[in-house]
């Protein structure tokens, strides 16, 4: 919750976020695995940008890694979102999702 109520722009990123989610649902281009992977995507990110690795998607999706990768494949081939792999100290870490070309960190 927003520490001042008056403060509106929560609610209207809140709203963005409604919106966001309903147009991915109502997508027919998308099976109901990319569009449950999206929303998680979605729900989780920050500025349009979540830093998390698949083991801890898949866990909390309830879906095999292999099967995580797979719709991810699809999200990434129809330019829905961007993956970069992140390192730290020399090896790869996390993976980080953007929902746009330009918002990638390179």
């Amino acid at each position: 919750m927003p520490k001042n109520l008056k403060d509106s722009s929560y609610f209207e990123e809140l709203e963005g976020e409604k919106n966001k989610i309903g147009e991915v649902l109502k997508s027919w281009n998308l099976c109901v695995c990319e569009k449950v992977i999206l929303i998680y995507l979605l729900c989780f990110s920050e500025k349009n940008t979540i830093k998390i690795s698949r083991s801890k998607i898949s866990k909390d999706l309830g879906i095999s890694n292999l099967t995580l990768g797979r719709y991810l494949k699809y999200l990434t081939g129809k330019k829905l979102i961007f993956k970069k792999r992140a390192r730290k100290c020399g090896r790869f870490s996390a993976n980080e999702y953007s929902f746009s070309e330009e918002e990638r960190s390179d």
